[in-house]
């Protein structure tokens, strides 16, 4: 309908004392133009409920029905269906831009819809004709009125009947040991997978940084990904917490492994400090005499003899009483090299080939490298050790040649019978080499009041194999800062001819120790300073 200028000006004055909304469609939108018609007038005064109500759609009898009454109520997916009558597309085409709708009452207690602007031509248009007529409703039917209902409740039935301790609208929060599990579990994924190889001590750069702190970061932090997308080697979605708090970048400043350490640190003081030591608060050992006698060459010692006779009580080589009493031999001793041996203490010479007779308390050193003579095996004493096919022992298999290729020996011999010229063997000759299992057996062979006795271990105690007993002689430890005190021991009451030669190889059995009257007849026992004074309390 188009209006002369007077007619828009009269309309104009009388649209500013209606109700209206502004707009805004696309050209050409049908569906959104009859919804924002429905919108401004369920907005407007002029629509009630009665008014809804009466423009409402029902299915009645199979056919849909206007106006109240009985039926299923239509409602549309879409206002186009809803309001099928509506002519309104080419309306719709030549809106461009903002809009105004205007509601306002017509003749007979009607409703006038008109659009204002959005490109209308003639600036008003009177769209009441398109939207409302004879067998087309008014743009309502799509809504459902609300009406206001209050239901009366019997509370002591209601709390007779009803559980009134609704729990389960509660959300349920987590137990304190699901949040620490959970805590940790997250940590362990955000730590990096690989700990730092820092080195020991930690390999610095020349600013004093560790200096595989930029390749770490490179291939772990977030800050590095988030700083450098282009350079690192992973991405910012699969990246690991920061190492260092100065390192970081402004996100993650606060948020890095060492805050983590900073925070917890204070937790950890009883682990973290230095050990205590632990104060010794034992005497220190005060020397009672000056000094000590020191034989400087080889061929300085010191003779014992008795001015009023010939040989001291019990030495006479014609009457050797010694050999049915027994006597004991001890000196503070401190070797000074690796390679000196020799007689610390002797009473004639019981190894000589004519004429045997008397005792030695004798030193010597055996060589890792060095062959020793056999008659039915030739091999080195580093091999006897350390293939361990004679067993060497304990005390012995885990110190002989195990930080230098030579070990020193202490041994005594006692001769009490015999001669090797005579009889071609050195049976009566005692010595104080242990038992200590496999070929090293003690006196494999021997010679007893009754005669020669054999125990099956081939030759071991005949000329040139008794050399392996070399190593079962007692072994001093390395060290030429410490005093030894040698104690050696003759004991003819010990029987050790009736002794387990066969099967006995603990050492303590042929010290006298298990068995105080079998085993070796000579025996040499050894303890260093220091362990002396510490077993007696004093600090060393």
């Amino acid at each position: 309908m188009a209006y002369t200028q007077d007619e828009n000006e009269n309309l104009n004055n009388q649209l500013e004392q209606q109700t209206y909304d502004s707009y805004n469609i696309n050209p050409g939108d049908l569906e959104s133009l009859l919804d924002m018609i429905a919108d401004a007038l369920i907005k407007s005064p002029l629509v009630n409920t009665n008014t809804v109500k009466n423009n409402q759609k029902f299915i009645r009898d199979g056919n849909v029905k206007t106006g109240q009454g009985s039926g299923i109520l239509a409602l549309y997916q879409k206002d186009v269906e809803a309001n099928v009558k509506d002519d309104l597309q080419s309306v719709a085409n030549q809106i461009n831009g903002a809009f105004v709708i205007y509601i306002s009452e017509g003749i007979d207690d009607t409703i006038s819809i008109s659009l204002s602007g959005g490109g209308i031509e003639n600036g008003i248009l009177d769209i009441t004709n398109l939207v409302i007529g004879e067998g087309n409703p008014l743009n309502v039917s799509q809504f459902i009125p609300i009406q206001k209902q209050q239901s009366n409740v019997d509370i002591d039935k209601a709390e007779e009947f009803l559980d009134t301790n609704i729990f389960e609208l509660l959300p349920e929060s987590d137990s304190r040991q699901a949040r620490i599990t959970r805590f940790f579990q997250e940590l362990n994924t955000l730590l990096p997978p690989t700990i730092p190889n820092f080195g020991t001590p930690v390999n610095r750069d020349e600013d004093d940084n560790w200096s595989g702190a930029e390749q770490y970061s490179q291939d772990n932090s977030i800050s590095y990904a988030q700083n450098n997308p282009n350079e690192t080697n992973i991405s910012e979605g699969e990246a690991f917490l920061h190492r260092l708090t100065d390192t970081a970048n402004d996100t993650n400043e606060n948020l890095t492994i060492q805050e983590i350490y900073d925070t917890i640190e204070p937790y950890l003081k009883d682990i973290l400090e230095d050990p205590i030591e632990p104060q010794d608060d034992r005497e220190e050992y005060e020397n009672q005499s000056n000094g000590y006698l020191q034989f400087r060459n080889p061929n300085q010692g010191i003779i014992i003899r008795n001015t009023n006779q010939d040989f001291i009580e019990g030495l006479d080589p014609s009457n050797p009483t010694y050999l049915d009493t027994g006597f004991t031999i001890t000196m503070w001793v401190r070797f000074l090299d690796k390679v000196s041996s020799g007689t610390l203490f002797n009473f004639g010479n019981p190894t000589r080939a004519e004429n045997p007779f008397g005792f030695k308390l004798e030193t010597y050193v055996l060589n890792k490298n060095d062959s020793y003579a056999s008659l039915s095996t030739q091999t080195t004493w580093g091999e006897v050790v350390e293939e361990g096919t004679f067993q060497v022992g304990p005390g012995y298999d885990d110190a002989i040649f195990k930080d230098s290729d030579v070990s020193r020996f202490v041994r005594l011999q006692v001769r009490e019978s015999g001669d090797t010229t005579s009889t071609g063997d050195d049976f009566g000759l005692r010595d104080s080499h242990v038992g200590l299992g496999g070929d090293l057996t003690l006196n494999g062979t021997v010679i007893t009041p009754g005669g020669r006795k054999s125990y099956n271990i081939g030759d071991f105690n005949d000329l040139g194999n008794d050399e392996l007993r070399l190593l079962q002689s007692t072994y001093i430890p390395e060290d030429f800062n410490e005093w030894y005190f040698i104690c050696a021991t003759y004991n003819p009451n010990v029987d050790e001819d009736g002794s387990n030669f066969n099967t006995e190889t603990n050492p303590n059995y042929w010290l006298n120790r298990t068995e105080p009257l079998l085993g070796n007849r000579c025996k040499v026992e050894i303890i260093s300073r220091s362990d002396l004074l510490r077993a007696r309390g004093f600090k060393v």
